[in-house]
């Protein structure tokens, strides 16, 4: 794959974790139903503020790229910067303030491509109520493994379901443990079949980040695309002035 594709799915995916999955009516089995309303925040807490730090670490033809996202957002008042360091001084940062998303790179206000604008679609949505939206289905699969890598408890949501950036996500299959903790996602890109199996199993508020890691799967077996690590994550803290400038 080249370069610009495995960027591209690396930020596609990593939005996953940051993407509110919200609930309407829609045809959900009972197993499933059960599955997906203990996947709710248990604390109700509500995220006014966020700012977190995702390392992604790609592999590529046995080379490695290191890509170091900081992400501020104001969810109240729907203001946005997102750092991204791609490579040893070179950076780009996005700013969505209003409505109006821009980039600014080596000091150059740059447009902002097509694919960047999906990846920050629903950005400022944090209602993590639920999980579908309306016409959506939801089936029970029961227990179901992939690659030696993760088991669990399958539910297959088919339908709209917003997970933002990812193109083709009309099946989103996500695996469970015993305790009703989400363990994995698995959905249809460009690339492939991605599973993406968490550090943690968790229940609790979708927009924050998770570490991961992600595998594209195979004909040939499992293959680890690339590991997500959030780290210094903070929740309703003040943001410094000036940050959205």
């Amino acid at each position: 794959m080249k370069p610009i594709r495995l960027f591209r799915l690396a930020c596609l995916v990593a939005t996953l974790v940051l993407t509110t999955l919200q609930l309407a009516a829609a045809q959900v089995d009972d197993r499933a139903r059960a599955l997906l309303e203990g996947f709710q925040t248990p604390t109700g807490e509500v995220v006014d503020t966020l700012d977190q730090v995702m390392v992604m670490t790609i592999f590529v033809g046995g080379d490695e790229q290191v890509v170091r996202t900081r992400t501020i957002i104001d969810y109240v008042g729907e203001r946005a910067a997102i750092d991204t360091e791609v490579a040893p001084g070179m950076s780009a940062r996005v700013i969505i303030v209003g409505g109006q998303a821009r980039m600014e790179m080596a000091g150059m206000q740059l447009p902002m491509p097509p694919m960047m604008a999906d990846a920050f679609d629903g950005i400022f949505e944090r209602d993590t109520s639920g999980i579908l939206e309306d016409g959506a289905v939801a089936t029970y699969d029961g227990v179901q493994a992939y690659g030696g890598l993760v088991e669990g408890e399958q539910v297959t949501i088919t339908g709209p379901t917003p997970i933002a950036g990812i193109e083709g996500a009309d099946e989103t299959r996500m695996l469970f443990d015993p305790q009703g903790r989400l363990l994995a996602v698995v959905v249809e890109t460009g690339e492939g079949l991605m599973l993406t199996v968490f550090d943690e199993p968790f229940q609790g508020n979708a927009v924050v980040g998770r570490s991961a890691t992600m595998y594209l799967l195979q004909s040939g077996g499992p293959e680890r695309f690339a590991t997500m690590t959030f780290e210094a994550i903070r929740i309703n803290e003040p943001i410094e002035d000036g940050t959205f400038d």
